[in-house]
């Protein structure tokens, strides 16, 4: 059994490919496997991902025969998943070096169902990284796991945890899947672990896909999502801190899309009438507004501090 299965889902992704690859060939913990899924590339993605299984046994491929997005990608890789815990990288994205030795050393030394790490920001352009202030959420987690509703990818899981819970990628959603996966298994994990030095690399891609404003999908996705989030929390009796802390994820989602000033009025009015579905199921208002605007008040913060020692020290 491997240590870790590294899951990397592909689509048209030739020119930042070897790079992730290599990321993962190259890793200190040796004892992997990465399993990539090519869902129908009509670029040269799968040509890179056979050669690199030549190449390195540790590297399976499995080509999807059409296009079914990324969810369906992830899934059909879990499926397979060998590994005591799985990753997951996207082929856009790179590790560093010792990503998964230290994510795997922590999780197996404290019995985690999860260890993270640390997501920082790449410019191809300029070959820095960076952080941004909206992925900085390890020091949030350490206080309640209910803050880890995003940055999945700089994270191990343990197998065995996803698959007795049953949390897989919603394959009805092209958007917001990637909290919502997040955000079912701190429901189910005993703990997570924190590893701030073991870093993983989200690259600015100009040409990634973007939504025009007019696109009614990402917001019918995000309703259908928090509405599902809320059943779960329901079944499963998730309450208190931990409800209100994802209630107030919710709203700030919400919240993003009424400061779309010139989306179209139906994109808007689909967006205020999501939010007043969700709204009228909470258990507690007060409360989960409360939640959203104190961590709404922190963030601003944050980021003014930020930018004010950018400012100063460029």
């Amino acid at each position: 059994m491997p240590s870790v299965s590294v899951i990397v889902p592909v689509f048209n992704a030739e020119a930042f490919l070897d790079k992730c690859l290599e990321s993962l060939a190259g890793q200190t913990l040796e004892d992997i496997e990465v399993i990539c899924v090519d869902d129908h590339s009509t670029d040269i993605s799968l040509a890179i991902l056979k050669e690199r299984a030549v190449q390195d046994s540790r590297f399976k491929v499995i080509p999807l025969d059409c296009n079914q997005g990324p969810s369906k990608a992830r899934n059909a890789a879990l499926d397979a998943a060998l590994g005591e815990f799985v990753a997951f990288v996207d082929s856009d994205d790179f590790v560093s070096p010792d990503f998964l030795e230290k994510l795997y050393g922590a999780a197996v030394s404290q019995n985690a169902d999860v260890a993270k790490g640390t997501l920082l920001n790449y410019d191809p352009v300029k070959g820095a990284s960076y952080q941004r202030e909206i992925f900085n959420l390890n020091y949030r987690i350490r206080e309640h796991k209910a803050w880890f509703f995003m940055t999945y990818t700089s994270a191990i899981y343990r197998t065995g945890m996803l698959r007795a819970g049953g949390i897989r990628f919603d394959e009805r959603l092209r958007f917001f899947e990637d909290p919502h996966f997040s955000i079912t298994a701190a429901f189910h994990y005993n703990k997570v672990v924190l590893v701030d030095d073991a870093v993983y690399y989200y690259t600015d891609n100009p040409h990634s896909v973007t939504h025009a404003s007019n696109d009614t999908r990402p917001i019918r996705d995000l309703i259908a999502g928090a509405n599902d989030l809320l059943d779960k929390m329901d079944a499963l009796g998730i309450e208190g801190r931990h409800y209100n802390i994802v209630f107030a994820f919710l709203i700030d989602q919400f919240a993003g899309w009424f400061q779309k000033y010139y989306a179209p009025d139906a994109v808007t009015e689909l967006a205020a009438s999501g939010f007043s579905g969700i709204v009228q199921r909470c258990r507690d208002f007060q409360a989960c507004m409360s939640e959203y605007l104190f961590f709404r008040k922190e963030s601003d913060r944050r980021n003014l501090i930020r930018q004010i020692k950018k400012d100063l020290h460029g």
